[in-house]
């Protein structure tokens, strides 16, 4: 378990990073050159939409799982899991580790998608922002 508690970590990280470097590069265009910027912000938003939808299937199976987890978290006490080990009843024990570790899976990807989702948000308010600042010249709404 703690080799996948690990690579979520490293997942999530790597994931972070990315964003975070793509967040600068736009950034120093847009201190630069705010057409380009504008452009460059466009395709990353772009690519993350693509990248959500491509996820969807998964993520909706991830949350499936996560609601499983909760059902099963529900109706599986702590005194059921004392007494299976007071009995010894591994096969139990095991399934109940099996669907631990598969819940914790699924919150790791449904965490990965959230990310996804903020930065697809964060590129479209400044793109709102810039298309809100451009029109300075012209009636508020």
């Amino acid at each position: 378990m703690a080799e996948r508690i690990d690579q979520f970590c490293e997942n999530l990280r790597v994931k972070l990073t990315g964003i975070d470097n793509n967040m600068k590069a736009i950034k120093a265009k847009i201190e630069n050159n705010a057409q380009a910027a504008e452009q460059d912000a466009r395709s990353q938003l772009d690519s993350v939409k693509k990248r959500i939808e491509q996820e969807r299937p998964k993520v909706a199976a991830a949350q499936a799982s996560v609601k499983k987890w909760l059902e099963e978290a529900k109706a599986t006490t702590d005194k059921k899991i004392a007494e299976w080990k007071a009995n010894n009843e591994k096969a139990r024990l095991q399934s109940w580790a099996a669907l631990a570790e598969s819940y914790a899976t699924a919150a790791a990807a449904v965490a990965m998608a959230a990310v996804d989702e903020a930065q697809q948000a964060s590129l479209e308010a400044w793109l709102a922002r810039k298309d809100a600042d451009s029109a300075k010249g012209t009636k508020a709404a």
